[in-house]
């Protein structure tokens, strides 16, 4: 199959197909999903300090999706171990 190939060697007419059958799957599925605004640097910092809950509520929101039912469990990463003893 060409799109396992490391460098795929598609066609104009193939990719013109290709480019077609996505928009037709977007019509379909309904373009404001791919048209959502890029949230600023400033709205990313205002995260800082919100719960996983808030956070996730936002990232909801922004997304148009239901967060109801969600659960959130944070994962604390372990700290790393410091130099050696002796």
């Amino acid at each position: 199959m060409v799109f396992f190939k490391s460098k795929p060697a598609i066609g104009d007419h193939e990719k013109a197909r290709i480019e077609f059958h996505l928009q037709e799957i977007g019509e379909a599925i309904g373009f404001q999903r791919f048209q959502l605004p890029v949230w600023s640097r400033q709205q990313l910092l205002d995260l800082d300090g919100k719960t996983p809950s808030q956070i996730v509520d936002a990232l909801g929101s922004h997304l148009s999706h239901s967060t109801t039912g969600l659960q959130v469990e944070v994962e604390i990463a372990p700290a790393e171990k410091c130099g050696g003893g002796g």
